[in-house]
């Protein structure tokens, strides 16, 4: 039976957040999330000793909040840190309203191994709620300044989506990300934004107003979908994680003719717990929809999917891991990859062969050729 891999983790700590960002599913389901966070007690009794020992990497990112809400975050890194102070801790936020003092107690808790990304799209506070609706530009650059005073070795993105609005200001902006000391500018071009989903077209100018101009598209194509700027000559702390995804992509030949190639089993995508403790295989399956068409034709409603209607099977707050991990819901989701049949529908989207292929091969270099 196929193993999971447990070095790389993705936590969302809290589904709280300060911002109403319109294309967040926060905002465009509302009410599907249950607003609530994971505290100390969780984590001490998920990452036991013997997960932390196996553990690289874990993400600490919001797909339905921030997780700098979370009451019990700096208490969270400081357990994970104590454990394992080489653990590699990505917090990614838009850094709105924490004080100066509670970025200097995260600044003594990270160490060289660990990563911040602010998530800002502007140069000034009207610019950066054109998107980030509700952030606060003040307290963000302070918490990038405070940090940064406060720990010389932690590595810091600035991540900027381009938008219709600051696709012209990207200089400006890569300016001023620099001014604070960060290590790496972020540029992400996000599916989110554009002409092909019909929801998003305004009915009056007949696009989408967020999308950035054709002209930018073509200067950054969109397989180049994030490009970095580093301002220093610093690696990525995650090298541990990567070595062991690299190991893992390469012991997959198996699926070479699979209907999917899961990222999730491969490392690319973290074991996702999201806010109320459910464990998924990644944190593409966790986000709310009404139907859903897989590329084969298959469609299931969210109400009759597989972590809706049996929720309970996958909550770490009443099961172990290794129940969850061993059990036979968990089990169909892995046959699924091998068997056409039983393909979980958005598996069969986000990590179909060709695609997932192609995304290994752009990480690592061409390693599997003639990919149909």
């Amino acid at each position: 039976m196929l193993r999971h891999q447990k070095f790389y983790w993705h936590l969302e700590l809290s589904s709280k957040c300060s911002l109403a960002c319109p294309r967040c599913p926060r905002t465009e389901k509302p009410g599907k999330f249950v607003v609530t966070e994971l505290d100390l007690d969780f984590i001490q009794n998920v990452f036991t000793k013997e997960v932390i020992e196996n553990t690289s990497k874990i993400l600490i990112c919001g797909g339905q909040g921030d997780p700098i809400y979370c009451k019990e975050l700096l208490e969270i890194c400081e357990y994970l840190k104590i454990q394992k102070p080489d653990i590699c801790l990505s917090i990614v936020t838009n850094g709105s309203y924490k004080t100066s003092e509670w970025w200097e107690k995260l600044a003594s808790i990270l160490n060289k191994h660990d990563h911040v990304t602010f998530s800002i799209d502007g140069w000034d506070q009207e610019s950066n709620n054109k998107y980030r609706v509700n952030s606060n530009f003040d307290s963000i650059t302070n918490g990038i300044s405070t940090l940064r005073q406060n720990n010389k070795d932690v590595y810091i993105t600035w991540s900027t989506i381009v938008f219709s609005f600051n696709e012209q200001h990207l200089d400006r902006i890569q300016d001023l990300a620099q001014s604070y000391k960060v290590d790496n500018f972020n540029i992400v071009q996000s599916s989110l934004f554009g002409n092909q989903v019909p929801n998003y077209i305004d009915k009056d100018l007949g696009y989408d107003p967020l999308q950035p101009s054709d002209g930018y598209e073509s200067k950054f194509s969109h397989s180049a979908r994030d490009k970095r700027l580093g301002f220093t000559k610093r690696e990525l702390p995650d090298t541990k994680w990567h070595t062991q995804m690299s190991e893992q992509v390469f012991s997959m030949s198996d699926f070479d003719n699979a209907p999917v190639y899961p990222l999730c089993l491969a490392g690319d995508r973290g074991l996702y717990i999201d806010a109320e403790g459910i464990l998924y295989p990644c944190s593409w399956i966790s986000h709310p929809f009404g139907q859903r068409t897989s590329k084969s034709g298959k469609k299931i409603l969210w109400n009759d999917s597989l972590f809706v209607k049996h929720k309970h099977e996958f909550n770490l707050r009443s099961k172990t891991l290794d129940d969850v991990l061993n059990s036979s819901y968990w089990n169909d989701i892995v046959d699924g990859w091998k068997d056409p049949m039983k393909t979980y529908v958005e598996c069969e989207n986000k990590c179909n062969l060709k695609t997932s292929l192609a995304k290994i091969n752009k990480r690592f270099g061409p390693r599997i050729e003639n990919v149909k």
